[in-house]
């Protein structure tokens, strides 16, 4: 007789389920109370005086005129839109020096990213180290949309409408927004990186010591660092959560992929920070994730190589109906978006490599020309309809259990996808 003993979960039975979730609302309601006491003392000052970095500059027209909205984040790490009906030069990574009126903004909008009138009083000559290090990168590109993109992936700062249509239209949007793709592919880097530097100095030095405890702190440590630098976006904040308890898991010995891990993570972050309960991309990171763990549950014995090409399939396909439900546009050109996504594992730590040397635009071409391809693309906008997607979810949550359910999972987003591809043919 054989067997063999398995992790234990991060929580297990009802008990503790309903103290970490009572703690959790608890924590929650203390952080919206404290957030809504900030936020009447921000709407009771007439203007406020700050500095912010020019994260984003676009023009637009209405009723007949002109003007520039800017994305700014300023000094104390809030986001906000306003705008100029001055016309301005690009100020795209400039400082600035602002008067904010904040009297009408309500109390969503504040845990979002509110509008702000405001006043322009001087653009600084100086830079944030996030601003210094995008005009690093910024000077190895010739092409706005290349400057836009890697500003993107390296500092996640946002894109311009148009190169954001050009990636709705190839399906890589998840690829440009950072979120756990991009922390797992730098923990893989950092991780292996500090390893070779750790294990010769080891073996002669300190054998007693663990890799994984050493090593991980180092490199939680500096992805953390990361994550501040780039502002905390949603999805990589759910990532780094993520991360981090992985780890501790790894060392207590705790079941790391499970839906309960997941749960967790995503109850965690929601009530240490509210605003996140109103934010898409962070659903969507969640939602990815469950799926990549579903896809797991049932394919533990397949071959590595194999589990590797179709998982980047059926996450994609699984998140059709969902991703649909907020965005319509669909292009046969997203049709190749998992072996894009596939090719990015690859392209990410060379991009990465070649900036850190000079050379980042040594691919320009490439990517251009990617980009260009779906120039003659026929487009739809397709919404997916609530009965269904409600029906999908039932079945998605029943395929966590039974591998019946699964089976008519993959009918049913094989037959959106069906459905979709009809839309444009």
């Amino acid at each position: 007789m054989s067997f063999r003993l398995s992790k234990p979960p991060l929580i297990e039975g009802r008990r503790e389920w309903a103290i970490f979730l009572a703690l959790s609302f608890l924590v929650f309601l203390l952080n919206l109370g404290w957030h809504y006491h900030d936020y009447r003392e921000f709407v009771s000052q007439k203007k406020i005086f700050t500095h912010a970095d020019v994260l984003m500059q676009y023009t637009k027209r209405k009723a007949g005129r002109q003007y520039e909205v800017l994305k700014l984040e300023t000094e104390e790490g809030r986001a906000l839109y306003t705008t100029s009906r001055e016309p301005l030069k690009n100020l795209r990574g400039r400082n600035l020096s602002v008067l904010l009126f904040p009297k009408k903004v309500s109390f969503l909008d504040y845990l979002t990213t509110p509008y702000l009138p405001s006043a322009i009083l001087r653009v600084n000559a100086e830079r944030s180290s996030r601003m210094r290090l995008y005009e690093r990168i910024t000077s190895q590109h010739g092409e706005p949309w290349m400057q836009e993109l890697y500003g993107a992936l390296f500092l996640a700062l946002p894109v311009s409408a148009s190169l954001r249509e050009r990636v709705t239209l190839l399906g890589v949007n998840h690829l440009l927004a950072l979120s756990g793709f991009h922390m797992g592919l730098l923990w893989a880097i950092l991780y292996g990186a500090l390893s070779l530097l750790y294990r010769p100095l080891q073996r002669r030095l300190f054998p007693w010591r663990h890799r994984l405890l050493d090593v991980g702190l180092l490199t939680v440590g500096a992805l953390g660092a990361y994550l501040l630098f780039t502002g905390s976006p949603p999805s990589l904040l759910r990532a780094y959560a993520m991360l981090v308890v992985g780890w501790l898991a790894l060392l207590w010995g705790i079941e790391l992929f499970s839906f309960t891990f997941l749960a967790v993570c995503a109850v965690a972050l929601v009530a240490l920070f509210p605003s996140l309960l109103f934010s898409i991309g962070f659903w969507l990171s969640v939602a990815g994730v469950f799926f990549i763990y579903l896809y797991l549950r049932w394919t533990q014995h397949w071959p590595r190589w194999l589990s590797f090409v179709s998982l980047n399939l059926y996450v994609y396909l699984a998140m059709l109906p969902v991703v649909h439900l907020f965005f319509g546009t669909f292009t046969p050109f997203q049709c190749v978006s998992p072996l894009l996504t596939i090719l990015f594992s690859l392209f990410y730590p060379l991009a990465m490599f070649l900036h850190l040397i000079g050379l980042g635009g040594v691919t320009d071409a490439a990517v251009m020309e990617l980009l260009r391809w779906p120039d003659a693309a026929r487009v739809a906008e397709v919404s997916t309809p609530l009965w269904f997607l409600a029906f999908f979810g039932l079945v998605t949550l029943g395929a966590v259990r039974w591998r019946r359910a699964l089976y008519v999972q993959t009918g049913l987003m094989l037959l959106f996808f069906v459905y979709l591809v009809e839309q444009i043919a």
